[in-house]
């Protein structure tokens, strides 16, 4: 055991170093050395397909398909050109053709291949100076790390497992990191704008909420490390410049997770600590007074490499398009990761502060002209500070070829104090806007836990990849909400901005809820018959929600108790076959299931008194996937038909009451690519049809109605060219027409605006280390409007996002 710590290591720290010491601890048993098993992947065939270009692309794509690690000097392979790949090859024939007339040849030590000067170019071998320490690691792409360029052939958010995509029987849109580099990606809503059937709202920065396939994911569809992020919404946003990948898994996905949406859920993969990765500081400066720092350094701290370290920092300081609205963050992640040849534990943490703005809609026309462009509702001294830490860690170990162990913890402590001020509606002038004012501290603490025993063996003819699981999550929440007196209204065409006594308030509402949830699943993804691969999976729920709530209309009233003690109990699952072709076709079809408890909420139980039940959906998918070994393209299409039971609607009987009759259906076709064309252009595209529609409710006026926000069409195209040091990216995004709100009783339903936006970047790299960028979205500044609909009688929309540009600089190492 303590072979295995690095010198100096002692087990007298806290639980995080003891839970060090115990599994560092676990004996491992290889069944075949290290050496056998490079000599036998030297003689093994492979498949390739590498375009002719630089060497060091080459060569990541050559790693990455071979699933070997290269171990490269950059002095060796500055200014080589590659006349690349296509084939089936052994490591021998590949590296020997990969590397004709570089004058370069591969070497083997321990599995791990470097480069050096062919014999006639050699440095005198009695010299004893050895080649420079690695500067480029490639190795096959694995699930939790990058993707190779914009193509991933690997996801873990669908099965929890390291699978291939294309044995995954739903789609799977990754957002890698170079694309989130490429496109100056800084939020959720800017990550999924190219990916199909995926929507975020087209304005403000408060929260993450995005839409999958018509649905909303609230609080329940949001995930970390494969562990649920948050419960309430509004209390913390996941920056992606700390992250490898998001993914967004299309569909019902309770059948690993637990309750969530029926549209699916996003999960993104916390950057952890690599060997030998490339560190980088940086600055960005943009529109709106844009002021941005960025830090990711990391590497090993020993010579064994058994421990790993990386520390990833961002602070920001900006404006929006809207007044008195910021985009403020302070985001620190250290990350340790200690580790042998069969176990390895990475302890995360993560500090996050946001002061992030509040957009409400406001009115676009009145007697005296349209409303300010950059009218702020909320006005000074309002919006969202929020204030979170987290502290966790990830454990996995291999007892052997079968058997391997993974036990995941985090717990989040957050609070966000929000000054809001909502849109009450026009005032008889029509030019005057009546608010209501509220403070609101809410707070959150979080627990989650995730076990899990993956199994992989083989029966006759038939392979297994098992896994079998066991989670936990408790949330603690507090939302009080003090309404304040007294507030002005505010005039939109020439607005001032009168801010209000904030501490002239009463405590209105007071909610405190407690949820909890045990969930133990089982999946198996077997393959059969070298062509067929059926993935069942079945998932027991208990959760339990402790609701209590206080309410009151002023503060010479006293407060009405209610509270609600409920326990839900689900069986979900899911069930796909696929067939994998020879050509690298892969044709599927699947049937998931989701469930979904209620919200805490005022009214906890419906017209007749009756706790509600928790929403269902369930999910028909047939799609194909277009992934052959070793291509630089992807391309998946899929069908698929949605529907959710249990929603609810307005009783006939009781008014103010609910009752769970309503039915709602969303259907659909998603199409999504992503494309290295030769040596110079990379592609990513998506189409999207959306039929969206109400099925049942107690408003005949709703029946046969889209969505709200959910467009029919939409599309999108990105291209990057690049030529030696030049990169130059273009894009196209498309949405179509849509219901800003359900519709109403005697009102014509507003519509959101279709509209299509060009984006466009420029990066020059001007060594090895300095890299200069220029990003614009919505490059024309297209004006559009967004969230159209009716609140007291008048009509109300969103400016949607104007133009942004932004410069960085980058210096690497």
């Amino acid at each position: 055991m303590k072979d295995a710590l690095p010198a100096g290591l002692q087990c007298r720290r806290p639980i995080a170093l003891a839970l060090l010491c115990l599994s560092l601890g676990i004996s491992h048993s290889a069944s075949i050395s290290t050496a056998l098993a490079a000599e036998e992947a030297s003689a093994q065939h492979h498949t390739f397909n590498i375009a002719p270009g630089a060497l060091d692309q080459a060569l990541r794509q050559f790693g990455m398909q071979a699933g070997i690690m290269i171990s490269v000097n950059a002095e060796l392979t500055q200014q080589l050109s590659s006349p690349g790949l296509n084939g089936k090859f052994s490591l021998t024939q590949a590296f020997a053709r990969l590397l004709e007339g570089t004058g370069l040849s591969a070497i083997n030590k321990d599995g791990t291949y470097s480069l050096q000067k062919t014999p006639q170019q050699k440095l005198d071998r009695s010299s004893g100076h050895a080649l420079p320490e690695v500067n480029v690691i490639s190795k096959r792409e694995q699930a939790w790390g990058p993707t190779d360029g914009y193509i991933a052939r690997k996801s873990a958010s669908a099965s929890k497992i390291d699978a291939d995509l294309k044995e995954t029987p739903q789609i799977v849109s990754v957002i890698g990191s170079d694309q989130i580099r490429d496109q100056a990606i800084s939020s959720v809503t800017e990550a999924v704008r190219y990916s199909a059937g995926v929507r975020a709202w087209d304005y403000a920065t408060t929260d993450d909420d995005i839409a999958v396939r018509g649905f909303y994911l609230t609080g329940t569809g949001l995930y970390r490390d494969g562990m649920r992020l948050i419960h309430n919404g509004f209390m913390s946003n996941i920056e992606p410049y700390g992250m490898e990948r998001l993914e967004v898994v299309h569909g019902p996905a309770s059948v690993l997770y637990g309750q969530a949406a029926p549209g699916g859920l996003l999960n993104a993969v916390t950057k952890r600590p690599r060997a030998n990765m490339r560190n980088e500081v940086g600055i960005e400066l943009g529109s709106f007074g844009r002021k941005q720092a960025k830090l990711d350094v990391g590497g090993q701290l020993d010579q064994d490499g058994h421990v790993l370290a990386r520390l990833t920092v961002l602070q920001r300081e900006s404006g929006t398009q809207w007044k008195y609205q910021d985009n403020d963050r302070l985001y620190i992640a250290p990350s340790l990761t200690f580790q042998n040849d069969s176990t390895r534990l990475t302890l995360l943490a993560q500090y996050q502060q946001d002061d992030l703005g509040f957009v409400t809609p406001y009115y676009r026309h009145t007697p005296l002209g349209r409303s300010k462009d950059n009218l702020n509702v909320n006005g000074p001294h309002s919006g969202h500070d929020k204030e979170s830490a987290s502290l966790g860690y990830l454990f996995e170990h291999e007892f052997n070829q079968t058997f391997t162990v993974r036990h995941n913890l985090r717990y989040m402590d957050g609070s966000n104090d929000r000054r809001e001020m909502r849109n009450r509606g026009m005032a008889a002038n029509g030019v005057d806007m009546n608010r209501l004012a509220m403070f609101r501290p809410d707070s959150e603490r979080t627990w989650v836990i995730d076990n899990q025993l993956e199994a992989r063996f083989i029966t006759g003819s038939v392979s297994h990849k098992a896994i079998a699981g066991l989670d936990y999550y408790r949330s603690s929440l507090h939302l009080p909400i003090y309404s304040v007196n007294t507030v002005l209204p505010i005039n939109v065409v020439n607005p001032r901005y009168d801010v209000p006594d904030w501490q002239n308030n009463f405590l209105s509402d007071d909610t405190r809820a407690e949820n909890r949830q045990f969930g133990y699943y089982l999946q198996d993804q077997i393959n059969f018959g070298q062509r067929w691969v059926l993935s069942l999976g079945a998932r027991y729920d208990d959760a339990d929600t402790d609701t209590r709530y206080n309410a009151r209309a002023s503060a010479a009233q006293a407060f009405t108790t209610s509270r609600l003690k409920r326990n839900d109990y689900a069986l979900t699952g899911r069930a796909g076959l696929i067939y994998l072709a020879e050509n690298g076709w892969a044709p599927y079809i699947s049937y998931n299931t989701s469930f979904q408890p209620p919200i805490s909420t005022t009214f906890t139980t419906d017209a007749y008194g009756q706790p509600f039940e928790p929403e269902k959906g369930k999910q028909y998918e047939i799609g194909v996937r277009y992934m052959p070994d070793g291509a630089p393209y992807s391309f998946t299409a899929a069908v698929y038909e949605l529907t959710k039971t249990n929603v609810r609607t307005p009783s006939l009987q009781t008014i103010g009451r609910d009752v769970q009759t309503g039915e709602v259906r969303s259907r659909g076709l998603e199409l999504e690519g992503a494309a290295r064309l030769g040596e110079h252009y990379s592609l990513l595209g998506s189409y999207t049809y959306l039929d969206s529609e109400i099925l049942k409710s107690n408003q005949p006026w709703e029946v046969g109605s889209a969505f709200a926000a959910a467009p029919k069409h939409v599309a999108s195209l990105w291209g990057k060219y690049q030529q030696g040091a030049l990169s130059l990216g273009l894009g196209v995004r498309h949405v179509g027409t849509a219901l800003g709100a359900l519709p109403l009783q005697g009102v014509d339903t507003p519509e959101n605006d279709r509209y299509t936006l060009l984006d466009a970047m420029a990066a020059y790299d001007f060594s090895q280390h300095w890299r200069l960028s220029v990003n614009a979205s919505n490059l024309t500044d297209r004006e559009y409007l967004t969230q159209c609909n009716n609140i007291r009688g008048s009509e109300f929309c969103i400016l949607g996002y104007g133009r942004d540009v932004r410069a960085a600089l980058t210096y690497s190492w």
